[in-house]
């Protein structure tokens, strides 16, 4: 699972945070699943914070896995399982209640 901001004017405003809420919440209401995982590569801090900031946790990473603009960068796996999704949900509804 993955998303992207091709516009840069697009960025920082939520949009892939949303996105992926909805994914989300879509992937374990309706699919029932149990996990959800992803990678994404560690030259883009903002996709790794946006996941963070859904519930997503770090798991392991490939070193140096892939080459781009003279550089060699990491591939990061993130997670999320159910019950961190739920407690992520309910934190959220808190806080909108607040």
């Amino acid at each position: 699972m993955a998303i992207g901001i091709g516009e840069p004017d697009a960025w920082n405003k939520g949009y892939g945070s949303e996105a992926m809420r909805l994914m989300l919440r879509y992937g374990f209401e309706e699919l029932n699943l149990n996990r959800v995982s992803l990678g994404v590569f560690s030259a883009n801090p903002r996709g790794i914070r946006s996941y963070e900031k859904c519930g997503f946790v770090h798991e392991g990473r490939m070193r140096e896995f892939a080459r781009r603009d003279g550089q060699y960068w990491d591939l990061v796996f993130m997670g999320i399982l159910r019950e961190e999704w739920e407690a992520t949900v309910q934190k959220d509804k808190e806080g909108k209640n607040e």
